[in-house]
């Protein structure tokens, strides 16, 4: 009778395999260094492959590598995971040196009653006082020495904390972004838009308001993989970031959708931005994404609306959202501001 066949589950195996890659490494197992090393193993084709290839490749500093390049432009609640997991490990640390520090207590305690005992009870001659300096000495190097090691730890443990308060801070503002693209995220701009539609009741300051949109993007994600889709929303962020003002807030508000806030911009301004913008997207160069005959092949329809007297936040995007579709309507690839459209003069 033949062999049966033993069927092997390749996920599995290469499963293995990244946990074997993740301990050599010393690459903490959270989710996103596992799954770029998942990539890796499988020899997954993705923009970011070659550069983890090469990281793991030359095996120095792999964690603090990937982690600069793939985790922290982009940081969320795995971040705060390694920070609690580094406080966990400090906090273990203490806790062994706190257990030595309490039985060398015990043992110097042990120590001194032996040495009271005897001191009672035996009749003193020179060796035998000799031999009771030499514990009693053992014994209070023992407890010295955990002493400074406590210390030590203690003032690097100050030094950790003082540094992890601050990383926490980051962690909180960093809860207003889009962990994928590194602009604001959808709460940070209606808080934001809040902010300024307010501002401009108050003082009649200047705002204008723009939605974006990439067109055909699921055909992209179809027909790309989501990898590249990922990689395309990167570089249509900056060139979002690179067409903006630092007084301007760029957000992604979901999916392939972005928008602007244009703080003291009226909508001639805010036009020609959104134009900066459209191009900006248009003539990124996608080679490296894909392919090598590929140059350009992303656009992005934009609507524009500008603050008026009584606008809420609402009304403000809706007008900005309905010239966004009326520029997809008219072919996408381009600008609308309200007013350029007769059923938006009238709204």
């Amino acid at each position: 009778m033949g062999a049966v066949p033993v069927a092997i589950d390749i996920a599995v195996s290469q499963g293995v395999a990244v946990l074997g890659l993740l301990e050599r490494s010393q690459v903490p197992p959270v989710p996103t260094f596992y799954r770029l090393l998942y990539d890796y193993v499988a020899d997954v084709r993705s923009p970011a492959g070659a550069r983890v290839a090469q990281i793991v490749t030359d095996g120095k500093q792999v964690g603090a590598r990937l982690y600069s390049e793939f985790v922290a432009p982009y940081e969320n609640d795995e971040t705060l995971a390694l920070t609690v997991a580094r406080i966990t490990a400090r906090l273990s640390a203490l806790d062994v040196l706190i257990g030595e520090r309490v039985e060398a207590s015990r043992t110097h305690s042990a120590q001194l009653s032996g040495v009271a005992s005897t001191l009672v009870a035996t009749r003193l001659d020179a060796g035998l006082m000799l031999d009771l300096i030499g514990r009693l000495e053992l014994a209070n190097a023992q407890v010295a020495k955990t002493h400074e090691q406590l210390r030590d730890e203690l003032e690097t443990a100050a030094i950790e904390l003082d540094k992890t308060r601050s990383e926490l801070e980051m962690l909180r503002t960093g809860g207003r972004l889009d962990p994928l693209t590194g602009l604001a995220n959808r709460g940070a701009l209606d808080e934001e838009l809040a902010r300024a539609v307010e501002q401009s009741r108050m003082d009649g300051a200047q705002l204008s308001y723009s939605a974006l949109d990439i067109d055909n993007f699921k055909s992209l994600n179809d027909n790309y993989g989501h990898q590249v889709g990922d990689e395309i929303l990167r570089i249509a962020a900056r060139a979002l970031l690179a067409s903006t003002r630092q007084a301007d807030l760029t957000a992604r508000i979901g999916g392939d959708e972005f928008a602007a806030i244009l703080p003291g911009t009226d909508l001639a301004t805010a036009r020609h931005t959104a134009e900066r913008i459209r191009r900006a997207i248009m003539d990124s160069d996608l080679r490296g994404v894909l392919g090598k005959g590929v140059l350009g092949g992303v656009t992005v329809s934009i609507g524009t609306a500008t603050f008026r007297p009584g606008d809420t936040v609402a009304s403000l995007m809706e007008r900005a959202d309905r010239c966004l579709y009326e520029a997809k309507r008219q072919g996408r690839n381009r600008v609308i501001c309200e007013g350029e459209i007769g059923a938006l003069t009238d709204a």
